[in-house]
């Protein structure tokens, strides 16, 4: 099938219409008939407003862009089933479809969906969209790309060659799943030391952004900014999601011990 008449006949489910799914959807709909589901009423009246072709269930489609959250459970542990539930549907629909999960997962949950729901064609191809600034850091970046296998991973690179949309290659869908919770826990750890520095600044009266300021002259150091405690979906969840592939992880640990301590001291500053 040529370029022109793929474009022309492909059909695209995303699967998640959040922070993520909506501004992928968008993107994707300027290349391939483009059709978009949330069970959020809201999401999906949002994604109508914004022109986009939005359904109320799973339909037969050629890919399915699978954008939904992946969470905690109220006892901390990692919740992947959402994941499970689409996956479970599509493969109802049409097994055979090429399936990508952009959200954040444990490792090892791509190859379970597979197997467990009989998905012929998936690759997982992690999202690195930051919404605060869409232009630099959209959904056109480069991205990692894993698939479950060769056939998969072809049919993985023509689609997001055809969205324009780089991917660096990895070996197996391991790599790319754990790559994902890895530079999420990274920039975790790098907040945390700046963190810490914050407090050891303060406690000696010294400027924590001199102090920053004279580091960051190295040009291999890069203290980050201090602000209110590490906030937001991603970081903490995805660090808890690494956590959970060691019996040890001081580190890790030490970094969320680091942010609960600078949240208690900012308290404690904002109570003197």
């Amino acid at each position: 099938m040529n370029a022109s008449k793929r474009r022309a006949e492909m059909r695209v489910q995303v699967v998640g219409l959040g922070t993520v799914g909506l501004p992928t959807a968008l993107h994707i709909s300027k290349f391939f008939e483009t059709v978009g589901y949330d069970i959020n009423v809201e999401a999906e009246s949002r994604a109508a407003k914004h022109g986009l072709r939005v359904v109320h269930s799973i339909v037969n489609a050629d890919v399915y862009v699978v954008a939904v959250s992946t969470s905690l459970k109220p006892n901390g542990e990692p919740d992947m089933s959402a994941i499970y539930d689409v996956c479970k549907k599509v493969s109802a629909i049409n097994r055979n479809a090429l399936v990508s999960i952009e959200s954040t997962v444990l490792v090892g949950t791509c190859r379970k969906v597979a197997e467990k729901h009989g998905l012929k064609r998936l690759v997982h191809c992690p999202h690195r969209y930051w919404a605060a600034d869409p232009v630099r850091h959209g959904v056109v970046q480069t991205r990692v790309l894993g698939a479950l296998n060769e056939e998969s991973l072809e049919e993985g690179k023509r689609f997001y060659s055809e969205l324009g949309i780089p991917a660096h290659v990895v070996s197996s869908i391991e790599v790319a799943e754990l790559s994902k919770i890895a530079e999420n826990a990274y920039r975790f750890v790098q907040i945390a030391f700046a963190e810490e520095l914050k407090i050891i600044c303060d406690e000696l009266k010294l400027s924590f952004e001199e102090v920053r300021a004279a580091c960051n002259t190295k040009w291999n150091v890069e203290v980050l900014e201090a602000r209110d405690g590490i906030g937001g979906h991603c970081l903490p969840k995805d660090t808890c999601y690494l956590k959970v592939n060691a019996d040890s992880t001081p580190l890790l640990d030490g970094a969320i011990e680091a942010d609960r301590l600078y949240r208690r001291h900012l308290q404690w500053k904002k109570e003197r």
